[in-house]
């Protein structure tokens, strides 16, 4: 069961890795290199794993994005709580400089 949840997570980090190029090639960002670029995708997969990982959280109701060590937490959860302990997580993984949690709360989404 273990494996199957870090193969989840592995995917989703890379969806979200592949995503966040293609997102990025039409913003007027900093450019990065290729290894930091490389580096935030590693984060996103490893803030992606971590929440599979913690059974009160639902990964994929939870956007991550990283630029340059800044993860950036968006969707919607059902409480606060679940919003404050992503970040949580967030920033107990290595390599997460500082999180920005923009995750919004819709009590309709608890009642599921």
């Amino acid at each position: 069961m273990q494996v199957r949840k870090l193969f989840v997570a592995t995917l989703i980090g890379a969806t979200a890795a592949i995503g966040s190029l293609a997102h990025a090639a039409g913003e007027d960002k900093p450019k990065q290199s290729v290894g930091e670029y490389a580096s935030d995708a590693t984060v996103t997969t490893k803030v992606k794993a971590a929440f599979v990982a913690n059974k009160s959280l639902n990964a994929l109701d939870i956007a991550v994005e990283t630029n340059n060590g800044v993860v950036t937490l968006t969707g919607t959860v059902g409480t606060a709580t679940e919003a404050d302990q992503a970040a949580t997580v967030a920033r107990d993984v290595e390599g997460v400089k500082q999180v920005m949690n923009n995750i919004k709360v819709d009590p309709a989404k608890a009642a599921k």
